[in-house]
């Protein structure tokens, strides 16, 4: 019993750590403001309005590093125009742990209040939470407004997520927000999948033991 028990703790330590983690930056991206999707860290920022920017100071917000901006180029666009949708190269699932995210504009008039987060489970179904941002982006000041927003296990199985600004003073096809630090890593296995594996595992081990005797 104790050796199945061990074997049960492996298993489960082994899926666990096979979840590497990895932090996208954006410092491998050029200095863009002139806008358009990208490619960063082996994912894709699919903007719907095909218009987002690398930049380290623009829309009056910064971190001292080089971040991503999300706007909706001006104009009249539905209210969703302002919305930014991440996935994997490849389309292999994966989990997102946390995310840096700032109001953005030289006027907070047009900057989101809030952020909706929208997952797409791998394999079916959603997951969703509105992150509230802390309003302190201030008129003509440069500084540092970002926040970082923690995600639980409910986001360890995605196959894309999409943020969206919301709650802009002005109206709602503004919402102009910013992101950096996206923390994503191989996705985990659910609680139940693992289990299935491992007592698989821990039966196929105890058969093997009885043959030996």
């Amino acid at each position: 019993m104790r050796r199945l028990l061990a074997l049960i703790a492996l298993v489960l330590a082994g899926s666990i750590g096979n979840a590497q983690a990895a932090t996208i930056t954006f410092e491998d991206l050029a200095l863009d403001e002139n806008g358009g999707d990208k490619i960063s860290g082996g994912f894709l920022f699919d903007s719907a309005t095909n218009h987002l920017h690398i930049s380290t100071t623009q829309w009056n917000t910064t971190n001292g590093t080089q971040i991503m901006l999300i706007d909706s180029v001006g104009g009249t666009h539905p209210p969703d125009a302002n919305a930014v949708t991440v996935s994997q190269i490849g389309g292999a699932p994966f989990a997102l742990s946390s995310i840096d995210i700032s109001e953005a504009h030289s006027d907070s008039f047009f900057s989101a209040r809030q952020v909706q987060i929208t997952g797409n489970v791998f394999g079916g179904g959603t997951v969703s939470a509105l992150l509230v941002l802390d309003n302190n982006l201030v008129n003509g000041v440069l500084g540092n407004y970002f926040q970082t927003f923690l995600f639980n296990p409910a986001f360890g199985n995605l196959s894309s997520f999409t943020l969206t600004g919301m709650g802009a003073l002005c109206c709602t096809t503004s919402n102009y927000f910013a992101i950096d630090n996206v923390v994503v890593a191989s996705a985990v296995p659910e609680p139940g999948t693992l289990s299935l594996v491992a007592l698989g595992s821990a039966y196929l081990f105890s058969r093997r033991q009885r043959k030996r005797h």
